[in-house]
């Protein structure tokens, strides 16, 4: 499949540094559309013109008021571009009116709508700020159909008015390397690589290795990230006497990842909630299968006893039984790997995604000419 559309000019805004807004602009401006990235979080982002956010100061050309020269501002954007796309609903200060000036697609990601527990739900404004956008948007997008229905919950929308445009994977760069074959012989590893925040469950997983080793004493664990449960993991590694067993790496970049995908023999994803799942997607692509917890989006990117295993949340013993049964089992494993690999081939594959982004702005903009 292969975007065939005229091209639009996009502005995107979000976060410059993101992996995934980094690719999605990236893979629009390689198909032709024109692409702008506003950004509170400025990054080289190549083939794509980057702006900090920045309110215009006051000058004799426009002495207007700072609230005056702000709106102006988002206007600009309005009125100079196709599209305005916003990835996660920060507050930019769009309203009602302003948006009326262009076509505008509000992006929910994931914690702008279900907080992740352990950390502060947002202030009543910035909800009704995002309920606002989501409410008068163009378009509104989701990453998958079971976070679809979270933000039509949450803005109180029709679940039919919203589009489902997934992360997609870039194959290329998550591509297994058919020639290397893993020779466990009863050593295996295990990466985990979401980071370490109460969401993301690395205590259930820590808490999980002493009963894996029990059962497989080689086993290895590769715990990558940063966070604030770090060193709290750290010290229970120790406490439970399995620091040994355990490689703490650093944050790595996104493009990094694939090489510590291909020393895997499974990836866990122990998260209390997940919107969608590009670690799952990601690691499947390497022919890496995946444990994770059967919420939210990882219904949507894992397939149970196909591309992995989907356990109950918060559950040590359950996490522990599904990896010492898929490690016992390398058939198995190759099998869910490989199947993996087709899976997101066939549905998540970046190119096939961008199609989906542009016939999106593109229906928008047939709606919009309608409205006029």
């Amino acid at each position: 499949m292969s975007v065939r559309k005229a091209s639009v000019r996009v502005c995107l805004f979000g976060d410059a540094r993101s992996a995934h807004l980094q690719g999605l602009a990236q893979g629009l401006a390689g198909c032709g559309q024109n692409v702008h990235i506003v950004t509170h979080k400025p990054a080289v982002v190549p083939g794509v013109s980057v702006e900090r956010f920045r309110i215009p100061g006051p000058s004799l050309a426009n002495p207007r008021r700072w609230h005056t020269r702000w709106e102006q501002y988002l206007r600009g954007f309005l009125r100079g571009f196709d599209i305005v796309n916003i990835h996660f609903l920060s507050d930019w200060g769009f309203t009602p009116e302003i948006m009326s000036d262009g076509c505008l697609i509000a992006s929910a990601w994931g914690s702008d709508i279900v907080p992740p527990p352990g950390e502060g739900p947002p202030s009543p404004e910035l909800t009704a700020s995002r309920v606002m956008l989501l409410r008068h948007a163009g378009a509104v997008t989701t990453c998958g159909p079971t976070f679809a229905a979270a933000v039509a919950k949450f803005a109180r929308i029709d679940l039919e008015c919203i589009d489902v445009v997934p992360f997609g994977v870039d194959l290329e760069l998550f591509r297994p390397d058919e020639a290397a074959v893993k020779q466990s012989l009863g050593s295996y590893r295990v990466g985990f690589f979401k980071g370490f925040r109460q969401v993301y469950g690395p205590t259930v997983l820590v808490r999980a290795i002493p009963l894996v080793l029990d059962e497989l004493p080689d086993t290895r664990f590769d715990l990558v990230g940063d966070g604030p449960q770090l060193t709290e993991c750290q010290t229970l590694a120790k406490k439970l006497g399995v620091d040994s067993s355990i490689q703490w790496i650093p944050r790595q970049p996104h493009n990094d990842i694939p090489k510590l995908l291909a020393q895997w023999d499974l990836t866990v994803i122990a998260s209390v909630y997940e919107a969608f799942g590009v670690a799952a997607l990601e690691s499947s692509a390497m022919g890496v299968p995946v444990v994770a917890t059967d919420v939210g989006g990882l219904r949507d990117t894992v397939c149970h006893e196909e591309t992995g295993l989907l356990i109950p949340a918060k559950s040590v013993e359950a996490l522990a039984d599904a990896l010492v049964t898929l490690l016992r089992d390398g058939p198995r494993r190759l099998q869910m790997g490989q199947a993996g690999r087709e899976w997101v081939r066939e549905h998540f594959d970046r190119r096939r995604v961008l199609d989906q982004w542009v016939h999106t702005y593109h229906r928008a903009l047939d709606r919009a000419s309608v409205w006029v």
